[in-house]
């Protein structure tokens, strides 16, 4: 990658998969969950209902609806769908925490003089209590965005109007993520440093299939070697 003449004003981070680990909490309580519901209805065992799950996430990615498609393969009403997504969703984070590294990083690049900036999508109630529950409020970050794609609210448009206001250039700002196919290619087609977070099942399906994405400029395995990139450490960063 070419370094950008243009000095990081900003880094703008992700949440789920990004900030803590939600395949591996969330995700999976979640399929836990709804796994009983689907084995009263398909009268199955629920470990035979979770793996289904699995199984249908495989075949049709991580951004599909698998309810719809488990209801449709059973034949079962459609209105079934959307009560299991609601299920699957609604779920207990009260234990959800921060990935170790994350706090002490988020504090050094606020103290560097960096704006930092979270987005997140889904939600706006669950969201809100995912930020609360993992202490990431604005001690840390100089806003919080939260995206409603039901709504029509995309990733881009939101990274437009940050830039909009904070006035920002897209080469003065890093964007952070696990998902390629969302917050990476939103900031990618807008000219942003894009930074991919090697954790989850985007990110693990993003590997099975990733000759059909544009390469993200970094790659890394924890939030702290955000601190260690080069696009970083060869340019002084402007104090804002």
């Amino acid at each position: 990658m070419q370094k950008s003449s243009r000095k990081i004003k900003a880094i703008i981070f992700d949440l789920d998969d990004t900030l803590y680990d939600c395949s591996g909490t969330l995700v999976v309580r979640g399929r836990r969950q709804v796994a009983k519901t689907i084995a009263r209805l398909i009268n199955s065992s629920e470990e035979e209902a979770y793996h289904l799950q699995l199984e249908m996430e495989e075949k049709y990615g991580v951004k599909a609806n698998i309810y719809e498609k488990i209801v449709s393969h059973y034949h079962l009403p459609g209105t079934y769908a959307q009560e299991l997504l609601e299920e699957f969703v609604h779920i207990n984070i009260s234990d959800i925490t921060a990935f170790p590294d994350v706090i002490e990083t988020l504090k050094r690049l606020k103290a560097q003089g960096y704006r930092l900036v979270l987005v997140t999508s889904g939600d706006k109630e669950i969201q809100r209590k995912k930020i609360d529950v993992l202490g990431l409020n604005n001690r840390y970050f100089d806003d919080i965005v939260i995206t409603e794609r039901n709504k029509g609210q995309s990733k881009k448009a939101c990274f437009q109007e940050i830039m909009k206001r904070y006035d920002l250039q897209a080469e003065e700002v890093i964007c952070v993520g696990d998902k390629i196919d969302d917050e990476l290619a939103a900031g990618k087609s807008l000219g942003m440093v894009t930074v991919m977070f090697e954790h989850g099942r985007h990110y693990n399906a993003y590997l099975k299939v990733q000759d059909k994405y544009i390469k993200p400029d970094y790659f890394i395995k924890h939030i702290k070697d955000i601190l260690g990139l080069r696009i970083l450490n060869n340019v002084q960063v402007n104090q804002l």
